[in-house]
């Protein structure tokens, strides 16, 4: 059985991407308190250790404000140096690398999709750190394959994420306003380990390549559209108003217009299916 080793195996992507692939592939899980990234001795004696096939690196710094000023340098370190270390090391070892790159390395300037050649035009600190991730692994490995996607949901119920969020509020509130000038593809972590896997069946086809990876629909949605979803799936009755982006004001630059074009072969199902699926799982729960 081939050998796959992960990157903070406690982050949500990677807890589903255990649950998807287990049974296919050998998974050598590494919690950020089991592998340094940072030092890259250590990583150095744990690939000559381990010897896997593919290394996926889920590991991600994603607080988009702070990235801004109190977390700067961590925003740097995670996203940038530490993905240096490992497209070095993997490429050194002739060993495959993919990487969680995001939707928010293009400005979004224009109201249009997205494809994976278009030029990239970061614009806060953030979104800098992402594009320079990206140029690192491509420059330093070149059996490396480069994943974006948008707007990452879990359906676990206790992690923090718009569709808890909208759910939790309309247990203790009649009325809430949800912007409705930003558009955007949401992405049920489910799906896209299904799409990875996807990728390691057919490796040489994507090797060096960058994908667009979010959940498939005829258009984008707003935040507002997505919260009318959840509530009219769930048969909640709650006031929803919507706003702009002004009524929310955040440290760093929010784009309107986040929409990937996928152009591989590679497809997710439609956002609506995943919804009801990750709907499903909070009945399951009974937290819904």
């Amino acid at each position: 059985m081939k050998k796959i080793l992960i990157t903070w195996a406690n982050w949500m992507l990677a807890t589903d991407f255990v649950k998807c692939c287990n049974n296919d592939y050998a998974i050598l899980a590494y919690g950020k308190n089991l592998l340094d990234i940072t030092n890259i001795k250590e990583v150095e004696k744990v690939l000559l250790e381990t010897k896997p096939w593919i290394l996926i690196n889920f590991a991600a710094y994603t607080n988009v404000d702070d990235a801004e000023d109190v977390w700067m340098k961590q925003n740097y370190d995670v996203n940038s140096l530490w993905v240096f270390t490992l497209s070095k090391l993997t490429n050194k070892y002739k060993i495959d690398f993919i990487t969680i790159s995001t939707d928010y390395v293009f400005d979004w300037e224009n109201s249009t999709w997205y494809n994976e050649k278009d030029l990239c035009n970061p614009i806060n600190q953030y979104w800098m750190s992402k594009y320079l991730w990206e140029k690192i692994t491509l420059n330093e490995n070149l059996n490396s394959i480069i994943i974006r996607t948008s707007w990452l949901y879990w359906w676990w119920y206790e992690f923090k994420n718009f569709v808890n969020t909208m759910i939790s509020l309309s247990k203790i509130k009649n009325e809430l306003k949800v912007v409705n000038d930003q558009l955007w593809l949401p992405t049920y972590t489910k799906d896209l380990c299904f799409a990875i896997k996807d990728v390691l069946e057919n490796l040489r086809s994507y090797r060096w390549q960058i994908l667009h990876f979010s959940n498939s629909w005829k258009k984008w949605i707003s935040w507002y559209e997505f919260a009318r979803e959840i509530f009219d799936f769930t048969w909640v009755n709650v006031n929803l108003l919507p706003c702009d982006t002004f009524s929310f004001p955040t440290k760093a630059v929010r784009p309107k217009f986040s929409l990937l074009t996928n152009n591989s072969n590679v497809k997710l199902r439609n956002r609506q299916e995943w919804l009801i699926d990750y709907l499903n799982n909070l009945k399951k729960w009974n937290h819904l």
